[in-house]
Formats: structure tokens, sequence, C-alpha cells
């Protein structure tokens, strides 16, 4: 896909996006619900709109190129995520629908960590050959530690705003509750949070494997752009 165009269709998702933010946002005080609950939706789509614009960013302040496909893949997950999840009400209705999402988490973290060596060992200021297991071990890192990231922001939201991001309520699974929702207790009450980074590592791993095997063609690629420089 031809760069232009890619950030031609950015641009128009991103105006669709905001149209609907304004509609939901209204239509939420319009049916006079809580305040966590407009803030927490008015949230989701501003962040969605943020993360669409970094491609763009990273392309005007510092040229690099971000990988038309790693750029779809980005804003797929961050609609399915923050839009369909909790916009449309997807977190509450498939009860899978978090895994999934969260096992797509780890792999698109593990892309974004391999783009990053390769973007580093295409500098032609630095000379970097990654060993192999070193390159996996990177990878799963990464994902992981963006995974624990994500996972103390949850908390740190559920805990400010009262709402259910960590999935701790028994009788939803939706990131808004209400006072008739009751609690998961003990051992229970931590299985979304280690499900989520069991399932962020199941999806590095993946990742990982792909680029030991092709540890090989990712350095004689980057052999190649420093013998045409």
């Amino acid at each position: 896909m031809n760069q232009s165009h890619l950030h031609r269709l950015n641009t128009i998702v991103s105006w669709l996006i905001a149209a609907m933010a304004v509609v939901a946002v209204v239509r939420l005080i319009y049916l006079d619900k809580p305040a966590n609950e407009i803030f927490f939706r008015a949230l989701q789509y501003v962040t969605m709109l943020a993360i669409m614009q970094i491609p763009l960013l990273l392309k005007r302040r510092w040229q690099i190129e971000v990988p038309w496909i790693l750029t779809v893949v980005i804003v797929f997950f961050s609609f399915g995520s923050l839009i369909m999840g909790d916009g449309l009400d997807f977190y509450g209705r498939f009860p899978w629908w978090d895994m999934l999402l969260h096992a797509e988490s780890g792999v698109l973290l593990s892309m974004i960590a391999l783009w990053l060596i390769h973007v580093i060992m295409a500098d032609d200021d630095k000379y970097i050959y990654l060993n192999k297991w070193f390159l996996c071990l990177f990878v799963v890192m990464f994902s992981l530690g963006l995974g624990a990231c994500w996972e103390i922001m949850e908390y740190s939201y559920d805990s400010l705003m009262g709402t259910n991001t960590q999935q701790f309520m028994a009788t939803t699974t939706g990131s808004i509750f209400t006072a008739d929702d009751e609690p998961l207790c003990g051992h229970a009450a931590l299985a979304d949070s280690m499900q989520d980074l069991i399932l962020d590592l199941a999806g590095a791993l993946l990742v990982a494997i792909y680029g030991f095997v092709n540890h090989e063609r990712l350095v004689k690629r980057y052999t190649q752009l420093k013998d045409e420089q």
C-alpha cells in the first residue's frame, strides 16, 4: 500500500472516529449516564485518535517509516479494543473478546520490538549484531514489559474512576459496572490480569520463534543496507 494512500485512509478514519466520539458522548449525556462512564468513553476515543497519529508523527518528526502492515494492525487492534470492546460492549457480550485482543496484543507488541531492532540495525551510525537468543529474549521481555504497564494502567484507572477494566466483577465483563454487580473474591479476582499476561507471553513467543528462524535473513538485509550506503 502506498504511504500517501495509507495517510489518506488514516485521516478519513480519524475523522469518522472523531464524529463517533461526539455522537457517543452526547448520547451518554442525554441518557444521564454517570460522569465516570462519560469520561471513560471520551478518553477511549481520544486515545484511539492519538494512537492513530503515531506513525505520522514518527514520519514527520524523525523521518521513520512505520511499515504499513504494522500501522494497519495497530489501528485494527485499537479499534477492536477501544471502540468495539467498550464502545459497542463486545467485552460484555462476548467473554472471549478480551482474551482474543490480549493474544493479539502479545503478537503486536513483539512485532513492534522486531521493527525497532530493524530500525536500530539500519542506522548508519551504529553497528549492532544481535545474537538470535538475545533477540528472542528482547522480544519476549519487551512484550511482557508493556503488557505489565498496561495492567498497571488498568489497575490505576479502576481505582480512580471506579471502572472494571481488570474484570474483577463476577456479574459483568464490561468495563462499566453498577451497584448491583458483585465483585470476585480471592484467587478468582487475579484471573483476568494473569490471563492477560499469559496471553501476552504466548503471542510474544510466537513472534520470537519467527525472529529466531529469520535471524540470518534480518542480518543479511542489514548488511546489504550498509553496503549500499
